[in-house]
């Protein structure tokens, strides 16, 4: 097998343990890259063309093997590499189909070596088509990045090695598990030989317990005979505080007697000073109403004096009414005969009409005299009744004035009467004081006899409780000693049960252990098998990151591409905008030079109707004013017409352009899609595999708790176990969070894709269009078609720059 690009030979690469003599470099289609299990570093080669390997070279990273590599990639035969790669124009480096086959239908992945194996051949096929439809310029790229590809394909091989690795640590420390159960196994037979020297010594201590019981017997009918003379000493001690209880019921019932009569005395007292307040009270209340009553009394004279003086006025007022009713009588006999006369006067005035004229002011006089007087009548009236009712009005003041009076004297008498009696009431009072005070001065007497009796009493009975204490402090130092035996005793019963106990537990405790030992033994080889399940797993879905990882390189490479195709179509755009321009500047020059002409004609028009004469120079001069700007106004119209026929070819080839972009996009979105549905069912299996790693280290623990009770583990041991199980924690959290990463990033691509594509909506064109009209309207969406696509590329950028720090944080954490 050989090599199209550098004659070098291909030699396949097969697993870690099959050494393979090298005799040329391999050559894996671009930089040349040998992958060694001994020396990760030193034996990577990556030159761009023939390298020359010596045998020390070889040597060095054979693991001592003269002139063999080691190589820990994945266990298959290498196919045929290709040729170089030539460069990529149109469909993207793996179509959708290829990307199909990757995940089943179950949604697990299938093996790394059928998906590399489909993976060359794919890009044989592609490569046979690019060599036939090779045209752009920019392919050259292309090809150059599938390169890239090539090498970065090598790097996940260089991955799966170290993946191979950590898979052999794995097995050194199930190992060395398998060590440190069989050391346990070593404790536990230990064990049981101590056990058979502990029941020896049980059987001694059995003899030395029954010596124990027979002294403890003898102790228990001492401890009786003890018991009996405390229940002697308890009865005669009964007896003599039943005594003490009586005599000091009585002294209590004495004194009861002695409060309740200095209560007595207590109210007593408080009854004569509060009657007493209460007569000095009364006495002042006395004095104070003697003072009211002698100013009621002062009152009432004032108050008779006003009504005989109201009285007096009353009279003189009744003689003026009197007088002045005479008065008004008077004056209407007065107005009467008035009346008489003036109906006499009209009598007369009948008669004489004729001297009507000279008696009518004299009539006039007379009405009004006899106005003033009917007026002046009315109002005496007026105040002949207004006075009459104040009459009455204060006649009726005077007589309520005159039954207050007559109700405060009755008030007065009878208040003297009741002082009087609150007098008398005083005087039964003290002499109650008088009476109470003596039997107050008895009862003191027989108070201080029975405090006398009390304190005799009282000094009996202290004497009965000091010989009271002296008999309870001899029974209380009976039972403490009784207590102390007790105790005793009981220590030795509890020691007794405690070492029964003791040996039950042990034998359970042994037999307890050898069943948990070979539960766990079964447990733990289950969960090595899981393990090894969920490395690989775990393994399958790196690979499947790293193809995601290339999908999206040439996805970016792609939206390049895309990129750099709108920016020359931005600049088509604008060079037919600029000639748009200059030919509506021509347009616009044509239009003045037809006004100006214009202008010229109705010129001469106004000229002709004024002069005839200059009839022939207009005739002359308009022929060649016509000829001149109609041949280069036609020309320039014809300039205008091919300009925007070539514009309007142009915008359609860009319109197709467009639509083709359009159709890319929309195949990006359908292949992003897919992307997202293959990261959910990892995010699936990465969940599924986060579980079972959260199982196995809750069997880990309770191995690590078995083994410290079986063998007594050492703490560095459990210490490097944790570790190991934190460290594994950490890998598949990065994973997880890699594939989370990737699952927003593909989201906002197609958020992205999918804003594109509305924008990308508003470029195509309507039937009938006119470039002439709306070619600002198309520059603009060509520019937010360009912005559109510049933010995938962002995004697609930062997308490759987040992917490669997470592969990067997996590869530091192993």
């Amino acid at each position: 097998m050989s090599c199209d690009s550098c004659t070098s030979l291909m030699v396949p690469i097969h697993h870690t343990r099959h050494a393979v003599a090298l005799p040329r470099p391999i050559h894996l289609g671009g930089p040349h890259t040998d992958y060694c299990s001994y020396c990760q570093m030193a034996g990577n080669h990556r030159v761009q063309h023939d390298v020359a390997y010596t045998s020390e070279e070889i040597g060095n990273g054979s693991n001592g093997d003269g002139g063999a590599l080691m190589c820990s990639a994945v266990e298959y035969p290498w196919p045929s590499l290709p040729p170089p790669l030539a460069p990529i124009s149109g469909p993207p480096l793996l179509n959708p189909t290829a990307r199909k086959s990757s995940i089943s239908d179950n949604g697990a992945s299938e093996p790394a070596r059928i998906l590399l194996e489909r993976l060359f051949a794919q890009t044989q096929k592609l490569e046979e088509q690019m060599n036939r439809n090779s045209r752009h310029p920019q392919d050259v790229q292309l090809g150059f990045n599938l390169e890239i590809l090539e090498s970065d394909l090598h790097a996940a091989l260089a991955a799966l090695k170290k993946k191979e690795e950590d898979l052999q640590d794995a097995e050194r420390k199930v190992f060395f598990e398998h060590c440190a159960l069989h050391r346990t196994k070593e404790e536990l037979e230990q064990r049981e030989k101590e056990i058979a020297a502990a029941s020896c010594r049980y059987e001694k201590i059995g003899e030395e317990l029954k010596q124990a019981n027979l002294r403890l017997s003898s102790q228990a009918w001492h401890i009786e005979d003890l018991k009996l003379r405390l229940r002697e000493r308890d009865q005669e001690n009964a007896a003599a505080q039943s005594a003490l209880s009586l005599k000091e019921d009585e002294l209590e019932q004495m004194r009861n007697e002695l409060l309740k009569k200095s209560e007595e005395a207590a109210k007593s007292k408080s009854e004569l000073e509060s009657k007493a307040h209460l007569l000095n009270e009364a006495n002042e209340v006395v004095k104070k109403q003697e003072v009211e009553i002698q100013g009621l009394r002062k009152s009432l004279q004032e108050k008779e004096a006003d009504l005989e003086v109201f009285q007096m006025q009353r009279k003189n007022e009744a003689e003026k009414l009197k007088v002045a009713e005479d008065k008004l009588e008077k004056r209407t006999m007065e107005w009467l005969l008035a009346q008489e006369e003036l109906n006499k006067l009209s009598e007369e005035a009948s008669r004489h009409a004729r001297e009507t004229n000279e008696t009518l002011e004299d009539f006039r006089r007379v009405k009004k005299v006899l106005a003033d007087v009917r007026s002046e009548l009315v109002s005496s009236q007026k105040s002949l009744a207004s006075s009459r009712q104040k009459m009455e009005d204060q006649g009726k003041l005077l007589e309520n004035q005159w039954e207050e009076l007559e109700e405060q004297k009755g008030s007065i008498t009878s208040y003297l009467t009741t002082l009087k009696d609150a007098q008398i009431e005083l005087q039964s009072e003290r002499s109650k004081l008088r009476v109470a005070e003596a039997q107050k001065n008895a009862l003191e007497r027989d108070l201080s006899m029975e405090k006398e009796l009390m304190e005799d009493l009282q000094e009996l009975l202290k004497k009965e409780r000091y010989s009271l204490h002296q008999a309870i402090n001899g029974i209380s130092s009976l039972q403490n000693k009784l207590d102390k035996k007790n105790a005793e005793f009981g220590k030795m019963r509890n020691l007794l049960q405690d070492k029964e106990s003791e040996m039950v537990e042990a034998k359970i405790a042994i037999q307890h252990l050898k069943s948990e030992r070979d539960t766990l033994q079964v447990i733990l080889d289950e969960k090595d098998s899981e393990l090894l399940n969920a490395r690989n797993k775990l393994e399958e879905v790196n690979n499947e990151v790293a193809e995601l990882k290339m999908l999206l390189n040439s996805k970016e490479d792609q939206l390049i591409q895309a990129t750099t195709l709108l920016k020359e179509k931005d600049e088509h755009v604008n060079m037919m905008q600029n000639e748009l321009n200059d030919t509506k500047l021509k347009y616009s020059e044509a239009e003045t030079v037809v006004e100006r002409i214009v202008e010229l004609t109705n010129k001469l028009v106004i000229s002709i109707k004024d002069d005839e004469s200059l009839d022939d120079m207009s005739h002359e001069l308009l022929p060649q004013l016509w000829e001149k700007p109609a041949d280069g106004f036609g020309l320039q119209i014809k300039h205008l017409q091919t300009e925007l026929e070539s514009a309007r070819d142009s915008l359609r080839i860009k319109e197709m352009e467009v639509l083709a972009s359009q159709r890319d996009l929309t195949l990006k979105d359908e292949e992003l899609k897919m992307v997202i549905g293959r990261l959910e069912t990892k995010e699936k299996e990465v969940k599924q595999l986060k579980e079972e790693a959260e199982d196995a280290n809750d069997l880990r623990k309770l191995y690590a708790l078995a083994q410290e009770r079986l063998g007594e583990k050492t703490i560095g041991d459990l210490a490097i176990e944790k570790l190991q199980l934190e460290a594994a924690q950490l890998e598949v959290e990065a994973a997880t969070g890699a594939l989370h990463k990737l699952t927003e990033m593909s989201g906002e691509l197609l958020r992205n894709a999918s804003l594109s594509i509305e924008a990308d909506g508003s470029i195509f064109f309507p039937n009938g269009y006119d470039p002439s009209i709306s070619m600002v309207e198309n520059n603009e969406c060509l520019t937010e078609v360009t912005a559109e696509v510049a933010r995938i590329s962002a995004l697609t950028d930062k997308l490759v720059k987040e992917a490669g720090v997470v592969s990067a944080g997996p590869a530091a954490g192993q």
